[in-house]
């Protein structure tokens, strides 16, 4: 117990103290506190040393921030540019998944490491993108909810992808495959059916005549741990789930004092301890494990950065959206890391991919994971 409250000492110290002290390199907080995980983590000083306690608390930022940023993300305020979404989100991730798929292919991957890969380049971090877009003053701008919406069906779309993928070279699930994703379907569309009507009931009627609003706070906590557990049981990420569960959530959630409450809970105890936590996983000594096979590392990293931001910018500017925002999108798109990190993982110990494949998809996302945050804020104070 006294390892587990030091270390959650250390980082929610640092995550107060640190990104204060890197503003003044013009360093915001999610970069902040990556590379100040990276420093403390086993692969640098190594004075920390997480624990399923530890990783249970950055599972909960995960959540918390997924879940928050689908809670601000109004859908009655984008349903009227659905189109415009999807156009983004079909440009910004189709084109470099084609473009990873023939490098895949013609590095001698065979089609599910291709597909693989493909899977990768649709996606972005939205973990990552929201904050930094958020610390720029853009996330609640008509341009920058089209930016995350579009970011977000990229990762939404790539993360079902690779569950079918995954699902389709190892079930999880004794279930006929067509049964599986019927039942998974089915859930979705109840949920957004259904949970919106008992959440009003029970949030907006006098459902708690005391405490209301600690209670109505326990009420949401309850429905996102129910919604993660059964997702998890068919195999949905996480992310997916928290994300839905806040986006039908946001028309039934209109008191701002819980909203003030969620996010307090969130950004002030277990979203910090997440981005630490990914600082933590950075091993810089992969880089002296690819020597065999740079020009992939480098094919890939240049292929894919180029496709996202040209393909990002082209499309911004061609749904409408401001030059200077359109080259945001395109530098916001580049960013990489769970969905990365969770497919080669997935892939590697499925037997899918070498070692190399996994080494240069970490690269991909500790490159840009760093440069992306820090390239958005030069460009919001240009």
């Amino acid at each position: 117990m006294e390892g587990t409250l030091l270390v959650l000492l250390l980082i929610l110290f640092v995550g107060l103290v640190v990104p204060e002290l890197f503003r003044k390199l013009r360093l915001q907080f999610v970069t902040s506190l990556i590379l100040v995980g990276a420093f403390f983590g086993p692969h640098g000083m190594a004075l920390v040393q997480t624990n399923e306690t530890v990783d249970f608390f950055g599972f909960l930022g995960l959540t918390f921030l997924m879940f928050m940023s689908g809670l601000e993300t109004k859908v009655d305020e984008i349903e009227h540019v659905a189109g415009r979404v999807i156009l983004m989100a079909i440009v910004n991730g189709g084109i470099p998944a084609l473009a990873g798929f023939f490098i895949a292919q013609a590095y001698g991957y065979g089609f599910t490491a291709s597909m693989v890969v493909a899977v990768i380049f649709i996606s972005s971090s939205i973990a990552i993108v929201i904050p930094s877009l958020r610390a720029e003053k853009l996330f609640k701008k008509e341009d920058g909810q089209l930016i995350v919406s579009a970011v977000v069906l990229e990762d939404v779309i790539s993360l079902l992808l690779l569950g079918v993928l995954l699902q389709s070279y190892s079930p999880i699930t004794s279930l006929p495959l067509p049964l599986y994703f019927a039942v998974l379907i089915a859930s979705v569309v109840a949920i957004k059916m259904f949970l919106p009507r008992i959440s009003k009931a029970v949030l907006q009627k006098g459902f708690f005549p005391h405490k209301e609003h600690e209670d109505q706070l326990r009420f949401v906590i309850v429905l996102l741990m129910a919604v993660l557990l059964y997702f998890s049981a068919l195999g949905v990420h996480p992310i997916v789930a928290a994300f839905l569960l806040g986006l039908v959530l946001s028309s039934a959630i209109t008191s701002e004092k819980l909203v003030t409450q969620l996010h307090t809970l969130g950004y002030g105890l277990f979203v910090p301890v997440f981005f630490f936590l990914i600082g933590t996983q950075m091993d810089l000594a992969v880089f002296r494990t690819i020597e065999g096979s740079l020009s992939f590392l480098i094919v890939t990293i240049v292929v894919y950065t180029g496709t996202k931001f040209l393909s990002g910018f082209l499309v911004g500017r061609l749904v409408g959206i401001s030059k200077e925002h359109s080259i945001m999108f395109g530098v916001a798109s580049t960013t990489q890391l769970t969905t990365s990190l969770v497919a080669s993982q997935a892939a590697y110990s499925l037997g899918i991919v070498d070692i190399t494949f996994l080494t240069t998809m970490v690269v991909l996302a500790i490159v840009t994971a760093i440069f992306s945050p820090i390239i958005l804020h030069l460009l919001g104070h240009s």
